[in-house]
């Protein structure tokens, strides 16, 4: 019924929210990382997918250590080059993006988090 794919599709939003949550509050406690947009993991502001520069870390560095740990995120302008650079983010190799769905996991999400430490 229309009830149970409506409640399905909350449940979705409700866990990228969490996942996106958590993300959001760890990459605020570091100050030299500066958030793309919203900083708020609000399913009616933003969606899980959180781009992220650090200041004096090269993006492609941070996205190959991850790598390492067999985590997938990725680092680029992503089609948007117009306005990384707008947003005066115009490092060679773009910003970090880390993109969450509903089948992951909380600790997914701390397992990043603890590569993301090691490597900022």
């Amino acid at each position: 019924t229309r009830e149970r794919i409506a409640s399905a599709f909350a449940s979705i939003a409700d866990q990228e929210e969490a996942l996106a949550g958590r993300l959001l509050a760890y990459l605020a406690t570091k100050s030299h990382v500066h958030v793309i947009g919203a900083a708020t993991a609000d399913q009616a502001v933003r969606v899980p997918t959180i781009s992220f520069v650090a200041d004096g870390r090269d993006p492609e560095t941070i996205v190959r250590h991850i790598d390492g740990l067999q985590i997938g995120i990725r680092f680029g302008d992503f089609h948007s080059r117009r306005l990384v650079e707008h947003l005066d983010l115009s490092h060679p190799n773009g910003v970090v993006r880390v993109s969450m769905v509903h089948y992951n996991t909380l600790e997914e999400i701390d397992r990043l988090i603890r590569g993301l430490d090691e490597v900022l």
